[in-house]
């Protein structure tokens, strides 16, 4: 499992999903940006590790409740992934984002990786 198989999944729900730095202009429906954060080792073992993904999730300002449905999607999209993939318990809703005029939430995700 990688970084792609998570986009399709998202795909394959019905979910709008962008790469990071893809989307320009103002949020005119919701929409989420997959970001990788980084493979790290475990503590205990040199061989295996994590890659920390966040799903980022966007609805239009004057549209919030399309947010928390939007995070519920994600989770649902993912949930089949476990174990391999398994939320951190990082999640939340942040703000408004000016650049734009979205509202912005997001869901932490770790997925289990062999480093070699």
């Amino acid at each position: 499992m990688d970084y792609q198989d998570i986009m399709d999944g998202l795909r394959r729900a019905g979910i709008d999903v962008r790469y990071p730095g893809a989307k320009q202009g103002i949020c005119n429906s919701p929409y989420v940006v997959v970001q990788d954060y980084g493979t790290y080792p475990y503590a205990q073992s040199a061989h295996l590790g994590y890659t920390l993904i966040e799903v980022h999730c966007y609805a239009p300002v004057g549209n919030y409740p399309a947010l928390p449905q939007l995070i519920a999607q994600v989770k649902n999209a993912l949930a089949p992934f476990s174990p391999d993939l398994r939320p951190t318990g990082g999640e939340g809703i942040h703000d408004i984002n000016d650049t734009f005029r979205a509202h912005e939430g997001a869901v932490q995700y770790m997925l289990q990786k062999r480093l070699w």
